[in-house]
């Protein structure tokens, strides 16, 4: 008589190892793709008391703009952005390409060429200055919003008056995009 024991056992092991390495593999393989499918993004950060509990969302759109309403002037500006992407030799940038407003006074740019488009009501003049990053302080009383993509997004109702939002051009991963909220899909009265 023949014993067929070993042979079972055999298989088994053998059937064992390889489900194992079939699992590590994968894992292996998913955890590598999830690193390498990177998004160009910009980032609305407001840093937390302490830095803790900051506010951060993100939008993917390349193109946006700033609003508000002037202290002095007391009324609307407009100021148009895009994120330029690195590359591999250059972080990535903002570069304001225009700006709009219905009123000012002294100390406003005139000196800029004017905007090929001119908005009904504005002045608007060509700026095309790159900047690594914006540090842009809101409050109720200026009404600051960011417009993308057919969204706006109500910053001055989302952070407490006098904060300081940076606005940056960043590239996120999956987790990244899976960790932070779309800034449009957050509550217009800050509550979470």
């Amino acid at each position: 008589m023949t014993n067929k024991q070993p042979s079972n056992l055999l298989w088994l092991s053998t059937g064992a190892a390889f489900i194992a390495a079939l699992v590590f593999f994968t894992l292996f393989f998913f955890t590598l793709w999830l690193g390498s499918t990177l998004q160009s993004v910009v980032e609305v950060r407001v840093a937390g008391v302490d830095g803790a509990d900051d506010k951060v969302c993100y939008f993917t759109e390349p193109d946006f703009q700033l609003r508000w309403i002037h202290s002095v002037e007391k009324q609307w500006w407009e100021e148009q952005y895009q994120r330029i992407d690195g590359s591999s030799t250059e972080g990535a940038e903002l570069l304001l390409t225009t700006t709009y407003f219905e009123a000012f006074g002294a100390g406003t740019p005139s000196t800029e060429m004017l905007a090929p488009i001119q908005k009904p009501g504005y002045l608007g003049y060509q700026i095309n200055e790159k900047l690594p990053r914006l540090n842009w302080v809101v409050s109720r009383l200026t009404k600051g919003e960011m417009d993308y993509g057919g969204h706006r997004f109500l910053i001055h109702q989302w952070v407490p008056d006098y904060s300081e939002v940076v606005i940056m051009p960043k590239t996120y991963d999956l987790i990244d995009r899976f960790k932070k909220d779309f800034c449009h899909e957050l509550p217009s009265d800050g509550s979470r």
